[in-house]
Order: structure tokens, then C-alpha cells, then sequence
């Protein structure tokens, strides 16, 4: 029998779980009292986002697509809120927090729109760990004489450690009621290693939109 080592091993089911791309869970959720989901006119996505506007409508673009795919009218914001007209000086504060207030207001209302997705990051962390060598065996043939065994039926090798680079990417989404003016729903998810920006925003707006579907936040 052909023998391959834990390492190999190791190194080949990652390579596996890589290729199918990064995995997001939904680690919590949380529901105003006495809302059990409501079916919107139209929702405005909005990414929070200082500089990378780039991730900014990666992430809005993917997150209306797979929306619109569960029958939930959605839009983008970034082509109708740019958040350097709230940071005119680029000191990464908003410069008139009531100004920006009524700025948002003012859209979300000419918009028409009644619900409000806001997706904010909260963290991303990143580790290395060592995985630490083991041995390993491969017993062929039970039967064999035992003046044999250890020479003929018994091979035992030791796979050398080795490090891995893990990151978390944590992201809160809350729905609000824009009629009502109040945060109805919300739920923070992470995301284990994703391996691109395409990658991350496919893994989340996918978890995101079943999320939200399928347990009746958003209905259709």
C-alpha cells in the first residue's frame, strides 16, 4: 500500500478547502421585540467605508445581486451617498454629524426607499499557529508472524510541523425600519480565511442574503 504522510495529507485537504473558497458563519443575531420581518418596497445597502471604495461596491454590488436573486428589491448607495462629502478635511472623522445625519435622510427619502441595510466592519484578525509534527502508522497485515511484524508490517514515520496564517474578517449588518426610524434587526457574521476581496464578499453576501431570507427578516 502506497503511504502518505500526515503532512502531505494535511497539505492536500487545505489546498481542497482553499479552492472551494472562504466559509461565513453567522455567529449572532439579534431581533427587536415583537418584529417578525416585513416586506419592504425597496432597500438601500449601504458598506460602511472610509477609503476602499473599491470594497465599498464589491461588497454593495454583491450583496443587491444575491438580493434581488431571493425577489428582494435592493440598490447600491455608492453611486448616491459618497462619504468624502461627510469627511471634506480627510482627517477619517465625519466632519457635522448632524449635517451627515440629514445628508442621509434627505437621500434615503428622495430614494423612496423604506428599508435600510447598513454592513459595518468590525474587526479583522489575523494569527499564525503552529501545528505541531505527529506520528503516524500504517499496520498491514495483522496476521503476520511476529518474528516479521516490526520489520515487514509495521512503519512508523513522524510528519514535521508546520505554520499557518489564519484571518477573521467580522462584519455587523443591521436592517432598519426607515418609516419608523428605528434598528429592527441585526446580526454579525465571520468570515475564516478569505483568500481575495471577490472571494470574501461572494462567501458573506451569500450567508448574509440566506440569512435574512430564509429566517423571514426580509420577506418576499
Amino acid at each position: 500500500m502506497k503511504k502518505i504522510s500526515l503532512f502531505v495529507l494535511t497539505l492536500l485537504l487545505s489546498s481542497i478547502l482553499y479552492s472551494c473558497g472562504s466559509i461565513t458563519y453567522i455567529t449572532d443575531t439579534w431581533e427587536k421585540q415583537g418584529f417578525s420581518g416585513k416586506k419592504f418596497n425597496k432597500v438601500l445597502v449601504m458598506a460602511v467605508a472610509k477609503e476602499n471604495m473599491v470594497a465599498r461596491r464589491l461588497v454593495e454590488d454583491a450583496v443587491v445581486g444575491d438580493l434581488r436573486a431571493r425577489g428582494i428589491n435592493a440598490i447600491v448607495s455608492y453611486d448616491q451617498i459618497a462619504y468624502d462629502i461627510f469627511d471634506k478635511d480627510k482627517d477619517g472623522k465625519v466632519d457635522d454629524t448632524k449635517e451627515a445625519e440629514e445628508m442621509i435622510k434627505a437621500k434615503v427619502k428622495e430614494l423612496s426607499t423604506d428599508g435600510l441595510l447598513v454592513l459595518a466592519l468590525k474587526d479583522v484578525k489575523k494569527d499564525t499557529k503552529y501545528v505541531k509534527g505527529a506520528p503516524y502508522y500504517t499496520p498491514t497485515y495483522y496476521y503476520t508472524p511476529y518474528y516479521s511484524y516490526y520489520f515487514e508490517t509495521y512503519d512508523r514515520l513522524y510528519s514535521p510541523g508546520y505554520y499557518t496564517k489564519n484571518t477573521d474578517v467580522y462584519i455587523e449588518s443591521s436592517v432598519y425600519d426607515v418609516q419608523k426610524e428605528e434598528l429592527v434587526y441585526s446580526l454579525m457574521s465571520e468570515t475564516a480565511n478569505p483568500q481575495s476581496l471577490g472571494d470574501f464578499t461572494k462567501s458573506y453576501s451569500k450567508a448574509l442574503s440566506t440569512t435574512l431570507v430564509d429566517q423571514k427578516v426580509l420577506l418576499t
